[in-house]
């Protein structure tokens, strides 16, 4: 996988993405449980994600050099889940989050990007999700990375809030 250094958000550290591993679960969900009040992926679904899903996997960690003996942690600081489905050229990004005390960091948008990728690779043309309305973050987020709105869920959560459906095509090999 690869490994990307923005020296401008990185302050010394690069932030490095990798496939998700069944070791990442406990992380994994202690990053859903700080991110998400409800709809939350469990233990289940992350471990069929990673060993059985059609799709991909991938955490975003800060990649800090190694200082003084200790070895560099590969520690998730988010992740996501992206689907790939017979019958559709889109593939969709089931689940994405950053950890709070990593956000503002660069790991979200070097990980979608990742993901974008990965869908390409895998010859996706478009990629589709759906976010909470109230989500100001993660709608700048993916703004901002070229996705554009083309339908609302209403009463899409388990606490009524609608999702905004969001859609970005894809170039070969992204």
């Amino acid at each position: 996988m690869r490994h990307e250094s923005n020296p401008v958000h990185c302050d010394a550290a690069c932030i490095g993405i990798r496939h998700a591993e069944s070791a990442d679960i406990p992380a994994l969900l202690a990053i859903e449980e700080q991110s998400f009040a409800t709809d939350r992926m469990t233990q289940r679904n992350f471990r069929y994600a990673i060993r059985q899903a059609k799709g991909v996997v991938l955490v975003a960690y800060r990649q800090v050099p190694k200082v003084q003996e200790r070895p560099p942690s590969y520690q998730p600081g988010g992740y996501g889940v992206v689907g790939f489905h017979a019958g559709t050229p889109f593939a969709r990004l089931t689940s994405f989050a950053v950890a709070p005390d990593k956000r503002g960091q660069g790991l979200g948008r070097s990980l979608l990007a990742a993901l974008e990728k990965a869908a390409a690779d895998h010859g996706c043309r478009g990629m589709r999700l759906e976010v909470r309305a109230d989500n100001a973050a993660a709608i700048a987020l993916y703004t901002a990375a070229g996705y554009r709105r083309f339908s609302v869920y209403p009463d899409y959560y388990e606490d009524g809030m609608a999702a905004l459906r969001l859609e970005k095509l894809l170039s070969p090999g992204h």
